[in-house]
């Protein structure tokens, strides 16, 4: 796997790399390599909200493939339908940068990425990248980050495409998340994702259900004069897509 050029997250500076970790020159903070994946948070401390998800999904990483299986069709969305959008979307992907936000267990993404894209995927559990790091094999040009999405470690405007598959479901402050995304998204991007609405009839992960008014509202940070937002329900299930206006 081929390893992007991160910058700090607490400064922006770029990061010399210094053997099996990087360190950055103006705060010294140094960010290790673990088993390929950059880990940041080891010197970036999270708030107890965010200890939480990183715990709860460390636990849940062994199973989380087939529990969003099962969340997904408790919600009336037959799966082949939720992976046939993302296929469709991600058939545009070829010779793009792609940023996964919660990228968790790349699942079911990994499948749909093209051999020419470069794919970062970027999440709070170490546990959920590992099992990433074995979906997405020696391949592709891809690349994994242990960080919150509230402070990704790249520069302004350097993204194509982003996908945040559930990931308003968990984000403690998706505001701040949506926030980070349109800071790197190139001005020509675009953003893909989805989230469910109502709670499944049984507890299968510990993630909260929203609203669509919450996604509305959170990706308003697109100025709605320059991008187009899109949204459609399949049972309990959202996916949403923001592109630039073709008046833009």
């Amino acid at each position: 796997m081929q390893l992007f050029s991160p910058f700090c997250p607490s400064c922006r500076e770029n990061l010399a790399r210094n053997g099996d970790s990087f360190t950055c020159s103006r705060c010294g903070r140094v960010y290790p390599l673990k088993n390929g994946m950059v880990d940041f948070l080891t010197s970036l401390p999270l708030s107890d909200v965010q200890q939480v998800v990183q715990n709860t999904f460390d636990a849940v990483a062994p199973s989380y493939d087939n529990a969003i299986v099962r969340l997904v069709e408790s919600l009336s969305c037959p799966w082949s339908t939720y992976t046939a959008r993302l296929e469709a979307f991600m058939a545009n992907a070829g010779g793009k940068v792609i940023l996964d936000v919660g990228c968790g267990t790349a699942f079911p993404v990994g499948s749909f990425i093209p051999q020419t894209s470069i794919y970062l995927g970027v999440d709070i559990s170490l546990e959920m990248l590992g099992h990433a790091k074995s979906l997405l094999g020696e391949n592709l040009n891809a690349a994994l980050w242990n960080v919150d999405v509230e402070r990704i470690p790249l520069p302004d405007s350097c993204v194509d495409l982003c996908l945040c598959l559930m990931s308003f479901n968990v984000f403690p402050n998706p505001h701040k998340a949506a926030t980070e995304i349109h800071r790197v998204l190139k001005k020509d991007g675009s953003v893909y994702g989805t989230a469910f609405l109502i709670s499944p009839p049984e507890e299968i992960l510990s993630e909260r259900p929203i609203q669509d008014g919450l996604i509305r509202e959170v990706l308003s940070v697109f100025d709605p004069a320059l991008w187009e937002l899109s949204i459609e329900t399949v049972g309990g299930i959202l996916f949403f897509h923001v592109q630039r206006s073709v008046k833009a």
